[in-house]
């Protein structure tokens, strides 16, 4: 655990609350942005957490069901911070980096500014390094929930679009059918 070697007492300070970025809470204050910004996106923000969470539980608790943590696999290899909860089963994927790698793609296409391209990503792989230096994870479960939040976004802005198209077509046949 190369990640996990290299820390501090204020690494382990700011990655214990920076992992929460990736916690299943963070939907609430999205949810809400949409709610009162964004009203035309909560259909995909909904279908988001829901491809997410469904990814991402039937990885953990179906297919790799018996995937252990570094705690239980490497034991005495890793450095744990005193008081931080261990998670010792479901390993793989990391659901916290799923959860903040959809959410981050998903507000860089929401908020269309070209620094939050960059920024909300970066964000969300501090998510998946956090999980690394507190031995939650292995690169592999952060790798694998990358790859399931980029699905995940992708899967709910395509039904966005879907969705988008369906209303234009639908408010376009309202015209026509006005006298």
């Amino acid at each position: 655990m190369v990640i996990n070697k290299y820390n501090s007492p204020e690494f382990d300070y700011v990655f214990k609350f920076w992992t929460y970025l990736g916690d299943g809470i963070i939907w609430v204050p999205l949810f809400a942005y949409v709610l009162f910004l964004k009203k035309d996106y909560f259909i995909s923000v909904l279908a988001a957490l829901i491809i997410c969470t469904a990814l991402t539980q039937l990885l953990k608790r179906i297919v790799f069901w018996n995937d252990f943590r570094p705690i239980v696999v490497l034991a005495n290899k890793v450095r744990t911070i005193p008081g931080y909860y261990m998670n010792r089963t479901h390993s793989f994927p990391s659901g916290h980096t799923s959860t903040a790698f959809t959410l981050a793609l998903l507000l860089a296409s929401i908020v269309k500014r070209n620094i939050w391209v960059f920024v909300f990503p970066l964000i969300a792989l501090f998510v998946g390094y956090s999980r690394v230096y507190l031995a939650q994870h292995f690169v592999t479960d952060v790798l694998a929930g990358i790859f399931v939040g980029i699905v995940s976004a992708y899967l709910s802005l395509l039904i966005h679009e879907a969705f988008r198209k369906r209303q234009q077509k639908l408010q376009t046949e309202e015209i026509k059918k006005e006298p």
